[in-house]
């Protein structure tokens, strides 16, 4: 057993411990000064022995063994433990599917970064791994998307490799948004109780397939809300973003639309995203425990019955 595990053991009866308290009142107790009986006799010449206790009985190591199996019977009782498994843990409680527009459209420079010219989809990367990177209780999946959806990576927690994954995945040709939000719907676990959001960027209009209001039956049945970011230099006006299909989609699942031509303007959505999105929440695990009580007790026990072996047996064989 490493001094880390010393460290984490539990009791689950600590107030047992107390009883410790009282073994060194219980070690005088046995090694107060007693009477020694006597009997009045002429002279004591040739039986100076009489009065002397023998030397095994003065031996401190009598008390000591039985004192020092207490001891152990009361840790034995207090219930020592090592947890062995999850705990309960504060966490977000929140599975997100990232749909990526990863078109030919993105690789447009005109988007700057840290003052240079860089292209939208690595603006898009900075942001995302920027947002991954702050939510580590988060499972997060990413869909690529271009005329076709496909899966980057499943959710989970190994979020470096989900962000590696991203980073390797090529561009393609077509936009097909509707069959993102469906794609990104479909990868989400539908018998978990955390929060399930899917959260789009593209910087176009639906080009194959069918358009995100036609689709979005699917993340309303489930309880999934949609978050729709378009990107690009020209902002749309507000009476076109009020009728734009991303805004009535994500509406009708209780997300929001947003619309960034620039990274600033894209991280800033990612932080209310990330803001919107954080919910505290107990998740109940079950805690595996390691016993450690049979140690001691046995430990106690046996010193106990080797002390009265000891001072039972061998007192009466030994002259």
């Amino acid at each position: 057993m490493s001094i880390r595990d010393l460290l984490a053991i539990e009791f689950l009866h600590p107030w047992v411990l107390s009883g410790l308290l009282a073994l060194p009142a219980l070690a005088w107790f046995r090694r107060r000064p007693r009477a020694v009986p006597s009997l009045t006799v002429p002279s004591l010449r040739g039986r100076t022995h009489l009065g002397r206790i023998p030397d095994r009985e003065r031996s401190p190591t009598s008390a000591l063994w039985t004192l020092l199996a207490l001891a152990l019977l009361i840790v034995g009782l207090a219930r020592p433990r090592l947890p062995r498994g999850d705990l309960p843990d504060p966490s977000k409680g929140i599975d997100i599917m990232l749909a990526l527009d990863f078109s030919r459209s993105m690789a447009e420079t005109d988007f700057r970064l840290e003052r240079k010219r860089v292209t939208r989809r690595a603006a898009l990367e900075y942001v995302t791994e920027k947002f991954i990177l702050g939510r580590p209780n988060d499972r997060i999946g990413i869909v690529c998307f271009a005329r076709n959806p496909f899966l980057v990576s499943p959710l989970t927690l190994d979020h470096r490799w989900a962000i590696e994954s991203m980073r390797q995945t090529d561009l393609a040709t077509g936009t097909g948004i509707g069959w993102a939000v469906m794609a990104a719907g479909n990868f989400l676990r539908k018998d978990s109780e955390r929060s399930k959001v899917v959260i789009l960027v593209t910087d176009g209009d639906n080009s194959s397939g069918p358009r995100a209001s036609e689709v979005i039956g699917q993340l309303v049945r489930d309880q999934v809300k949609l978050y729709s970011v378009l990107i690009g230099p020209e902002m749309v006006t507000p009476s076109v973003a009020a009728t734009h299909d991303l805004n009535r989609a994500s509406r009708t699942t209780g997300g929001q639309f947003f619309q960034a031509n620039d990274t600033r303007a894209l991280q800033g959505i990612y932080n209310l995203i990330d803001q919107l999105e954080k919910r505290e929440l107990i998740q109940k695990r079950f805690v595996l425990w390691q016993e450690l009580f049979p140690w001691p007790v046995a430990a106690g026990a046996l010193l106990w019955l080797a002390g009265w072996i000891r001072d039972t047996l061998l007192r009466r064989l030994l002259p």
